[in-house]
């Protein structure tokens, strides 16, 4: 098949700031990949076939959650007459569907916690094919190692795209997924549930390939905001905290947006780079001189550690100065923030998903699987953190079941067109929540939060009032 690639002239801008500050020049990848329900992920990344659980150890069929019905005729399609090539995009696939993705598997401080999202990927796959939950079909799931560097992620996007890949899905990073975004939208390959909640992906006219599975941004900066004025009726200030990249600045920009609206001043910004691995001392050190109200931070990763544990000790340097500190929902892990112990103690964030390491949830049919699933794995110590991962297993699973089902039968248009007419509620959502999408009318899977509070003592988050579906459209 002859292909087109259109130069994407400012990711590769914002890349070229990461690959420098990485060190550069290594773009090494590592590949995993997850076939058959008897062929386990390689050794370096999970047990070997014989040490993975039997299908017979695995939750039954009927206890995972069902694919919704095929769109109805009315329903958004895309227009395959602006693909390279149009057969391909409406070919039926026979026997194998090829999911490709990248993540950040090595190298640096988002790979050191977002590397479990993998291992809860293809631990869907590995359960949707034991249960034969995509019926006539093997899900094969190739990860490539993109080290959340954007000059990375084209390479390993293309090297799947070589081997046959059908869908992508579960890229990680806002500037990752931008990097790529043309690509395969001229290539009429589907991009389906990119790890971050930039609202580019609700362009639906110019990228009708490319669908989000976070909240949106603009809809948490506004659920903290909204959250804020409760609080503080007669305002507020604010001292911003931002990863210096794509993420960082397009949720900033956010919440920016939203601030006046709801009462709030923005005293001052402070940024980090995004691999940097120093703690963000002067910049604390600036935000405590400041004496906000208010502390909204976006850090990245281990960012999120290092971040919350200078303004413990900022805390402790300025008597009196007691911020409420809202941090946002991608540090919003049991594992980050157990790791910053008592330094996370009280912080807002937000979820849509239930706490998988609250007692709490242990009785839940849904959480006692799944964790008994990772456990039997060997992916016990995970568990919060791959929950992501799952869950974007889960609901990709779900599209393409879908789209199975559909009178076209499983194609990769039939797979765009099943997610953008798709409504399901995950396996591990929190009560009430229910992803959903229609065409351009609806473009966000997901617009539902929880404002939550993290207890460093219990190491669970507690809800501070009801999920928030104001936002669903």
């Amino acid at each position: 098949m002859i292909r087109r690639h259109r130069t994407i002239t400012a990711a590769i801008a914002a890349g070229a700031l990461l690959l420098a500050a990485c060190g550069g020049d290594d773009e090494e990848t590592t590949t995993t990949e997850t076939t058959e329900a008897t062929v386990a992920p390689e050794a370096t990344d999970a047990p070997s076939a014989t040490d993975a659980p039997e299908a017979t150890d695995a939750p039954e069929a009927t206890d995972a959650p069902e694919a919704t019905e095929p769109p109805a005729a009315e329903g958004w399609v895309v227009n395959t007459d602006d693909c390279i090539d149009p057969d391909s995009a409406n070919a039926p696939i026979e026997g194998t569907v090829k999911i490709g993705s990248a993540m950040p598997i090595t190298g640096g401080v988002a790979a050191a916690a977002f590397a479990p999202v993998k291992d809860g990927f293809e631990a869907y796959i590995e359960f949707a094919n034991q249960n034969n939950l995509l019926d006539g079909y093997t899900i094969e799931v190739a990860i490539e190692d993109d080290q959340y560097n954007p000059e990375l992620t084209p390479g390993a996007v293309n090297t799947q795209i070589d081997a046959g890949a059908h869908v992508f899905a579960g890229i990680i990073g806002s500037p990752n997924n931008g990097a790529v975004r043309d690509l395969l939208n001229d290539e009429c390959i589907p991009q389906l549930n990119a790890l971050t909640g930039s609202p580019a992906w609700g362009e639906v006219a110019d990228y009708p390939w490319t669908t989000g599975l976070l909240v949106p941004y603009t809809v948490e900066s506004r659920v903290y905001a909204a959250q804020i004025a409760q609080d503080f009726p007669d305002g507020a200030t604010v001292s911003l905290f931002y990863v210096n990249n794509e993420f960082g600045q397009i949720y900033a920009e956010a919440f920016k947006d939203v601030a006046g609206e709801f009462g709030l001043e923005i005293l001052g910004e402070q940024t980090i780079e995004a691999t940097d691995s120093n703690p963000p001392t002067s910049q604390v050190t600036t935000i405590a001189s400041e004496g906000a109200d208010i502390v909204m931070a976006v850090p990245l990763g281990a960012g999120c550690i290092s971040f919350l544990t200078e303004m413990a000790n900022a805390k402790a340097q300025n008597t009196g100065w007691t911020p409420q500190t809202y941090i946002t929902n991608t540090c919003a892990s049991s594992l980050i923030l157990g790791a910053a112990g008592a330094a996370a103690s009280g912080l807002i964030t937000s979820g849509n998903l239930l706490d998988i390491t609250d007692p709490a949830n242990a009785e839940n049919p849904n959480v006692a699987e799944y964790v008994a699933y990772m456990e039997g794995l060997g992916k016990g110590a995970i568990v919060a953190t791959a929950v992501a991962g799952w869950t974007t297993g889960e609901v990709t699973v779900a599209i393409l079941a879908q789209a199975a089902a559909s009178p076209e039968g499983l194609t990769r248009a039939s797979i765009i067109n099943a997610a953008r007419n798709f409504e399901y509620v995950p396996s591990l959502a929190r009560e009430g929540v229910v992803d959903k999408m229609s065409g351009e009318d609806d473009p966000f899977l997901a617009e539902s939060l929880t404002v939550i509070t993290y207890d460093a003592d219990t190491q669970t988050f507690s809800d501070i009032g009801e999920l928030i579906t104001d936002f669903e459209s």
